[in-house]
């Protein structure tokens, strides 16, 4: 998952270093008295920036000590806390972390960056629908330009809960928002081979392969994989041969060598994958079966003579009984607040496959009182005929 609030604060903490010089008096000591609060945020700046490279040192103490002097320069700045939220999430202390970036809030509601990175913090401490919330406040706001990177931080927060289908979707719209980020193209082969959905994994391969700039021993394993599962061994040959002539060192070309990958991180995922269905499986109710008992036994003689010759009766209401027992496919009504994601958890079913039995594609929208098919129109067809 992405957490970007070091480059953001970074960035405040450079600008201060293109800023005028500040002339400050001391009082008391080492208490500061600058002029105005422009130069109070400018000082602030500068003590966060020296705050958070303690902190990434390790050396805490003076980390906590150029925060507490950011707070009193600038006790309104939203940076002072979402850097001390960074700073108690290091040292383990979660209330006081979810005070910093609730103070943060509170002076700023749709600073973006905040949202994200609050919303990153609450999934690492498995909040799933609380980090939801705040990852999709960001989204929502006009002048935030990394709409890519929190869908495909709620992508990674559902994955982690076995939420394939939500992470699917949100994977999907990230992608939507930055269609040449090669990390989550990668992404998404990864996840479309563990769901089994090895033609759409190829897909986005071939994309992954457009935009990279280069290949890593995963992705070059992945795709090893994929063309395994999609029967084409040759082409699964050459990214091998790739594998070990570029990456002789790594885990992936020893694993290759010794059993020709057996299993990678994404066969783990395709285990989880599987067990979800699995769990949903069980947890469908089981049909009764009742068998009833004819309340009248007709001879044998009369039955074979029914069967030789029926009459036009006959013939009539078995016409009819297959009449009745044809059935049409499934529909939704779309209602207000009805989108794809929603209606494919609803019932069960990718949003891909929704798309494809309406022939919707990626551009257009679903309005209120569409039908929409819910399960494959033409299957049904078929099985009537």
């Amino acid at each position: 998952m992405v957490n970007h609030w070091f480059n953001s604060i970074l960035v405040i903490a450079l600008s201060c270093t293109l800023c005028a010089c500040v002339t400050q008096n001391f009082v008391n000591g080492d208490t500061p008295v600058v002029q105005n609060q422009a130069n109070r945020n400018d000082m602030a700046a500068t003590r966060i920036s020296l705050g958070l490279g303690y902190l990434k040192m390790g050396n805490m103490p003076q980390a906590k000590q150029n925060l507490e002097k950011a707070k009193k320069f600038a006790p309104e700045m939203v940076q002072v806390y979402t850097a001390f939220a960074h700073y108690y999430e290091t040292v383990g202390e979660h209330k006081l972390t979810t005070n910093s970036y609730e103070k943060a809030l509170r002076l700023k509601s749709d600073d973006a960056d905040t949202l994200n990175n609050y919303g990153v913090y609450l999934c690492r401490q498995n909040e799933i629908n609380a980090a939801e919330r705040q990852l999709l406040k960001a989204i929502a706001v006009p002048t935030y330009l990394l709409v890519a990177k929190s869908y495909e931080n709620l992508a990674s927060c559902f994955l982690k809960v076995d939420e394939f289908i939500k992470a699917e979707g949100y994977l999907d719209k990230a992608i939507l928002h930055s269609p040449s980020s090669a990390s989550m193209l990668f992404q998404m082969v990864r996840l479309q081979y563990a769901m089994g959905e090895y033609q759409q994994a190829e897909v986005f391969e071939q994309r992954f392969e457009k935009v990279t700039r280069r290949f890593t021993p995963q992705s070059l394993a992945l795709a090893y994989k994929l063309y395994i599962k999609l029967g084409q061994k040759r082409k699964a040959k050459n990214y091998a041969t790739m594998l070990v002539n570029m990456y002789p060192q790594s885990w992936e070309a020893t694993q290759y060598l010794l059993n020709e990958l057996k299993v990678i991180d994404a066969d783990d995922l395709a285990k989880r994958f599987q067990l979800t269905q699995d769990k949903r499986q069980d947890e469908k109710p089981k049909k009764r079966v009742v068998k009833l008992s004819p309340k009248k036994q007709i001879p044998e003689h009369l039955i074979t003579e029914l069967e030789a010759k029926p009459s036009k009766k006959t013939r009539k209401v078995a016409q009819e009984s297959v009449k009745n027992t044809r059935r049409t496919p499934k529909t939704h009504i779309v209602t207000g607040g009805d989108t794809l994601l929603n209606i494919s958890e609803q019932y069960n079913v990718k949003i891909k496959a929704l798309r494809r039995w309406n022939k919707l594609s990626k551009k257009k929208k679903i309005r209120v009182n569409d039908k929409l098919f819910i399960e494959n129109p033409a299957l049904v067809t078929k099985i009537n005929d």
